[in-house]
């Protein structure tokens, strides 16, 4: 009793802080800071609109209430008028003065010592560049919030001729707005009566050009049009239709084309609905018609500002090279037009990114005479060398958010890239890192050990693709293609363990031309794990894990895992802002198949455990934008791994759920597997019964302190988006999944105790009676470089109970309640 009365002074005293945090808040903000004769803009409506876009037309508007958040009120601009208030351009102005005063007084002297002021100078810049910011969008707060929304009747008329613009531009022509506001208490309801009467459609369209080479290209392509016979009137489809052409002409040897050139002539009645439209080209004015060129010769000058040392022919280009000398067998595979093309604008482009890409040169511009030969360009390209050997440092602080039991430690990265190693525009990096990190016990959470880990990779990559057969064709036709090899080795030091790990790769690396396809097959990947000591107790954890269904003893074990992977994403401009689009990513990987042929005997020899399966996963994520503020996002997730050798799987290829990236109401790789839950064990290690004789579950904080693994992964998230003010988003979420396994976990021996109860396999009867669901809120810093998250999820249906009881009561249990620390959207 007297435990529930402290919960009970404690809950209301945070509920009055809270209660009085809003009132003070709710208090700030609003009519009392209007002046006077000043009105607030409180709330604000588009009605009666059918056809037309709503978002669209609500974009049009200019003035637009403050995001009022339930009980705290219009957040954004009490943060505004906070930095309003502290707000003084005098005296930022005198800073600056001082500022200047200073740097030039130390300028100044570094320049009577004969010593360099680039860095005083540089610095000098930013502070300046910030002074200024500060001087014309305001102070942190001022740029965080937004301002209060005084009611401007200008501001008013402005956006519904905004509308009525917009309206008109999508064919409602005689569409008319009424603006409708009522007062309440020096606060303004308002609305956008919409009329938007009857549409315009496209009856005919015609072609104008006096060239018919250029009519019969344009006509050719009439099935990409974005105009049609029968579609609503839209000048964004004519804007689109003008871009293509554009292109359409640039791609087709029109090197001196542009969209000046295009008119659109629209024609309609008064009395009649339907619009004739005529696309007319225009003819140059100092010639008849538009030239096409081809490419007359390709010059590659990579010697930048040295002088020029070699030149060299290739597959009929021309290769001036000065003191950095590039192979042409490898530049060539990434040249994608030739001598005698006709220009193509995207093939220029996409060549310019393929160079770009192989991280070799400064820049790359590509110039285009065409005043020498009539109808013939030559093409020159200029490029300028990257320092060859660069050296990157990292410090910082880790802070690891896999695990509920770690604690912040720092770490040291050091990268050393050497370029065109072999004058083959290959790159060779060496990575080397150290870091330390305090990890709690694995038998106690109230101390902790340091966790030392360092290590290095050694890679080397390749512009193109390495094969044992003559693969320049296949290089020409693949985008950006990169060959890597790599060694690495890791070491964990642990007073419960020390591990070392060995790794070997070999990737292939490829994209399409739009490059929103990215696709990296592994051929191999070899890891060499050894743990040369392991303290008796984690021993003894690890055995105890083990007769869970934990497999965590297998990473600990002496292994040799090779694998071979296939991974491929497709990005269709995933979280634009104006359509719905997703991101789709599907991966493959074959476990141990090499030992098909080679076979087991070295392996077994060693004592090295060895392993076969067979991994898939899909991850799909759609996003639907509602507004420019607003977004729903939905993910689903679903992966399944079998080790068909009828043994396990290598620990780190098991799938986990849970965690700021997961379902986010239970700790990161703690949810399932399925239904199954561990069974509360005395000190000797012996079921603990109840006074009917059974065996007593443990679901207790304590029972999640550990990972389980899965082989089946089932995982369904949805998250609306919203803006508060500024950078500051906010966000509610259900996520919903679990994992399973193939075969459900009992004791070897019978007499042993029981320490997991069944549930843990997968069965199509049963799975969806599994799904645990959680459910939270989040806020979201979007400093646009970088989005700094935090989720506070809640156990809404938890799959550890009885069937029947799993649907939980809010709040009541302390391990409900998970909060997240993240950097990055979860999906």
């Amino acid at each position: 009793m007297k435990a529930y009365c402290k919960l009970f002074v404690k809950s209301a005293n945070l509920l009055f802080l809270f209660l009085f945090f809003t009132i003070l808040i709710s208090g700030c903000t609003g009519v009392r800071h209007l002046e006077d004769g000043e009105k607030l803009l409180y709330k604000q409506s588009i009605v009666d609109v059918e056809k037309a876009n709503k978002d669209a037309l609500s974009e049009q508007i200019t003035l637009t209430p403050n995001t009022r958040i339930p009980l705290l009120g219009p957040l954004g601009a009490a943060i505004y008028e906070l930095g309003e208030n502290s707000y003084d351009t005098a005296e930022i102005s005198r800073d600056r003065r001082k500022y200047i005063e200073k740097m030039d007084r130390k300028i100044e002297e570094r320049e009577k010592e004969g010593r360099s002021t680039s860095k005083l100078e540089t610095n000098k810049k930013r502070k300046l560049d910030r002074f200024q910011n500060k001087l014309r969008n305001g102070n942190f707060a001022m740029r965080t919030g937004t301002p209060l929304a005084v009611y401007d009747s200008v501001a008013i008329a402005n956006s519904k001729e905004r509308m009525l613009t917009y309206l008109n531009y999508n064919g409602f022509l005689k569409a008319e707005i009424d603006i409708e506001t009522e007062e309440k208490r020096r606060k303004i309801h308002q609305k956008f009566i919409v009329l938007e009467g009857p549409r315009s459609y496209i009856d005919s369209l015609t072609l104008r050009t006096g060239d018919s080479t250029l009519s019969s290209l344009i006509n050719a392509s009439n099935a990409e049009s974005f105009l049609k016979i029968g579609d609503p009137y839209s000048k964004d489809k004519i804007d689109q239709e003008r871009q293509r052409i554009e292109s359409l002409m640039k791609n087709n040897g029109y090197f001196n084309f542009t969209k000046g050139f295009i008119e659109f002539d629209v024609f309609f009645t008064p009395n009649q609905l339907d619009l004739w439209i005529a696309t007319v080209i225009n003819k140059p004015s100092d010639r008849p018609k538009h030239q096409i060129y081809k490419m007359d010769s390709v010059i590659f000058n990579s010697n930048g500002s040295d002088i020029q040392t070699d030149t060299t022919e290739y597959q009929n280009v021309t290769y001036v090279s000065g003191l950095n000398y590039y192979s042409p067998k490898v530049i060539d595979t990434r040249l994608i037009f030739r001598k005698g093309n006709l220009y193509n604008y995207t093939d220029v482009i996409n060549t310019q990114r393929q160079l770009l890409a192989i991280d070799m040169f400064r820049y790359v511009n590509i110039n285009f005479d065409t005043t020498l030969v009539p109808g013939k360009m030559i093409t020159n390209f200029y490029t300028a060398p990257l320092k060859k050997y660069q050296i990157t440092q990292e410090l910082g602080l880790n802070v690891n958010n896999n695990t509920n039991s770690s604690y912040p430690g720092p770490f040291y990265n050091l990268s050393l890239k050497d370029r065109n190693i072999f004058g083959g525009l290959e790159i060779l990096e060496l990575n080397g890192f150290v870091g330390i990190e305090g990890i709690a016990k694995s038998n106690s959470t109230e101390s902790s050990n340091s966790n030392l880990q360092y290590g290095g990779n050694l890679s080397l990559s390749f512009p193109r693709f390495i094969t044992p057969f003559p693969s320049r064709k296949l290089n020409l036709e693949t985008f950006n293609p990169r060959t890597t090899v790599s060694l690495g080795y890791s070491y964990t030091d642990r007073r419960e363990y020390k591990r070392e790990n060995i790794n070997g790769n070999l990737a292939y690396n490829w994209q399409n031309l739009k490059g929103n396809k990215n696709y990296t097959l592994t051929l191999s990947d070899v890891n060499l794990i050894y743990t040369p000591f392991i303290s008796t107790d984690f021993q003894e954890r690890l055995d105890q894990l083990e007769s869970q269904g934990n497999t965590l003893n297998l990473a600990f074990k002496p292994s040799f895992v090779t694998s071979t992977s296939f991974n491929a994403t497709l990005n269709n401009d995933y979280s634009n802002l104006t359509s719905p689009s997703s991101f789709f990513r599907y991966f493959v990987e074959a476990g141990g198949s090499i030992l098909n042929i080679t076979g087991k005997g070295l392996l077994l020899n060693n004592k090295l455990e060895n392993y076969q399966f067979l991994k898939f996963q899909l991850d799909y994520r759609r996003y639907y934008p509602l507004s420019r503020e607003r977004a729903l996002v939905v993910r689903g997730n679903l992966g399944v791994a079998d080790p068909y050798n009828g043994r396990d799987l290598p620990y780190e290829k098991y799938f986990f759920s849970g965690g700021s990236n997961s379902n986010r109401a239970w700790t990161p790789r703690r949810l399932g597997p399925g239904s199954a839950f561990p069974y509360l064990l005395d000190e000797n290690g012996d079921n603990v019964r109840d006074a009917e004789g059974n065996l007593v579950p443990d679901r207790s904080k304590d029972s999640y302190r550990f990972e389980q693994p899965g082989e089946i992964l089932l995982e369904l998230n949805a998250e609306y988006r919203a803006n508060i003010a500024g950078f500051v988003d906010w966000a509610f979420f259900v996520d919903a999944g679990n994992v399973w396994k193939f075969n459900d976990t009992a004791p070897k021996d019978p007499n042993d105790a029981i320490p997991l109860s069944p549930g843990a396999d997968f069965k199509f009867n049963r799975f969806y009676k599994e799904i645990a669901v959680g459910a939270g809120l989040g806020l979201r810093f979007d400093f646009s470089f970088l989005v700094f998250r935090f989720d506070v999820g809640h156990k809404i249906r938890d799959p550890r109970y009885p069937d029947g009881e799993r649907w939980r009561k809010l709040f009541q249990n302390k391990n409900q309640t998970v909060w997240n620390i993240a950097v990055g959207y979860a999906f």
